[in-house]
Parts: structure tokens; sequence; C-alpha cells
């Protein structure tokens, strides 16, 4: 099987790493992505298995793996952050770690976060007005544009922090042969915005770009992008994908059938020789996730 599936799915479920790739190779898959969630212990497991042939690695989700236990989550750095210089620093070192891990482990890719503009007041309230349903309204309209112009006056210092790391990140990543390919968030605040990459791209030929399909259907339901637009624009510079579907509007990493995602508009972006990544919430069952490859294999055929 082409596709592959986050280790983020059931990591947190599992004692040891060999009992996570059971689950996993019990579905049917061959391929892992590394996720930002999986301890050290098993990380080192997983790549012992790929040594054996017993497993493929397809990506490492940025910052990977954790040490001693550390917060599972893909932002616990931003290497973009205006407000904390150290924390930048940080970041840009465990970026680097990561794409060397992710060298030893065989994977060609390496997916990460780049960071939010701090805009949260702003995001939260267009948030809230959706979930009450007054997208379309003149009130929407105007939290949309309030959230656009403050984004807009504080993301170009943030940009320029981020070329930053790019200009230290990227020469390190080049020498490793590992493409560094950065994510597309849900919600506005998220940095590099779809205009932001296109700038990037420009500036650094060997970034990457890691498309989020049930990020990009949220920021289309947001009133933020049109989603098959994007996909077309971006395909050359499509370095993976995570695959998942969407309900109500917001409720991301759901498995299809079912959700909101027009699958058929990526038939052109899977004929990349890409990672295809699952990835589901930790409330999918094993025979969802089933029902969700079968269902892409038709509409993709792969």
């Amino acid at each position: 099987m082409r596709y592959s599936i986050s280790t983020n799915w059931n990591s947190y479920r599992h004692a040891s790493a060999e009992a996570m790739l059971e689950e996993i190779q019990a579905l049917g898959f061959e391929s892992v992505e590394l996720g930002y969630a999986l301890p050290r212990a098993f990380a080192e497991t997983v790549i012992q298995w790929q040594k054996e042939g017993k497993i493929k690695i397809s990506s490492l989700h940025a910052f990977c793996p954790i040490q001693n236990g550390g917060a599972p989550t893909p932002e616990i750095f931003s290497i973009c952050d205006l407000r904390d210089h150290r924390g930048a620093r940080q970041g840009i070192s465990a970026a680097i770690e990561t794409g060397e891990y992710a060298a030893r482990a065989g994977a060609k890719v390496v997916v990460m976060h780049a960071g939010r503009v701090p805009v949260a007041r702003y995001v939260n309230k267009l948030s809230t007005l959706f979930d009450k349903g007054y997208i379309g309204t003149k009130r929407y309209e105007r939290t949309l544009v309030k959230l656009m112009n403050k984004r807009e006056k504080l993301a170009l210092k943030q940009i320029d922090v981020l070329r930053e790391a790019l200009d230290k990140i990227l020469p390190e990543y080049e020498r490793l042969g590992v493409t560094l390919a950065l994510e597309n968030l849900p919600s506005y605040d998220g940095v590099p915005s779809e205009p932001e990459l296109d700038m990037l791209f420009t500036e650094y030929p060997t970034l990457g770009y890691w498309h989020d399909i049930g990020h990009g259907q949220v920021r289309q339901n947001l009133g933020h992008i049109y989603h098959k637009g994007i996909v077309k624009r971006f395909t050359p510079k499509i370095a993976g994908m995570h695959i998942h579907d969407v309900i109500e509007g917001m409720a991301d990493h759901h498995m299809p059938p079912g959700g909101m995602v027009k699958f058929d508009i990526f038939n052109e972006v899977v004929k990349k020789d890409i990672p295809l990544v699952f990835e589901p919430s930790h409330s999918c069952d094993g025979q969802s996730i089933v029902n969700a490859v079968q269902y892409v294999q038709q509409i993709w055929n792969i």
C-alpha cells in the first residue's frame, strides 16, 4: 500500500513501539509518519524495524522525537516568534535535529508548523461567530476584516524572523538530503499564509509545502481560501499531504467518507511521488481508517 499513517493516532495507547506498529500493520499499512508525540525510545524501535525491512518511514512531523515525555504538540517551538527569541533559537536547533533524525530514519520529508501571528483574540471571535451560524453576515465579515488587518500589521516582522530561521535550517536540510515542508494551518493566524508561501518559494527554491487536507477545508469553510484553487496553485511545491476529513465546519481529523472534503481535487497531486499520510484523531477506530483508505483509493485510483 502506498499510503502511510501518523503514529500520533495510536502511540499514546501503547506501552511499546512493537505493539503500536503491529496495530498499524494489522490495518494494512506498510509505512508510518513519525509523529510529533512519539517518544525517542519508540522512534528508535521504528528505525530498527525500518532497517530490518519490516516497516517504511514516509516522513517526520516536527518536532520529533520528543525528549523525556516532552509536551506532545507540534507547536512546542515557533521558528518565527517575535516575542520569544530564545524559543525561536530553540526551535531552529530542534528543527535541525529533526532533519538529522529524518535522514537517519531514511525519510525524505519533515513537515513543520512554522508558528502563528499573535491574533488569537480575533481568531476566537471569528470561530465563535462561525459556530453560531453568522458566516455570510455583515458581522462576520467585519470581524474577518479586523482579523486580516491585525494579522497584516504583525505578520511582516514575523516573516522576517522566519527568513532568519530558514537561512539557518535549509542549508542543513540540503546537506542531509531532506525536504523541509511548511504545513498549512487551519486558522488565519497560521504562518505562513498562502501569499507568504508564494513569496518564500521564490526566495527559497528548496523549501517545500505540506498540504493538510482537513486544514485546507477548514480554511475554506471560514472564508480564508478557495481550496481547489490553492491546491492547483501549489501542486508543484507539495511535498506531502495529511489525509483527513472535516465535519460541522471546523471539526477535522475525521476519516472519510461523509465529510465536506472533495477528494477528487487532489487527483493531480497524488500522481506525484510524495508521502500521503492518514492523520486520524485518537477517537477514530481501525475500521473507519480501513474504510477511509478504500474510499480514497477508489477516487485516486492508487
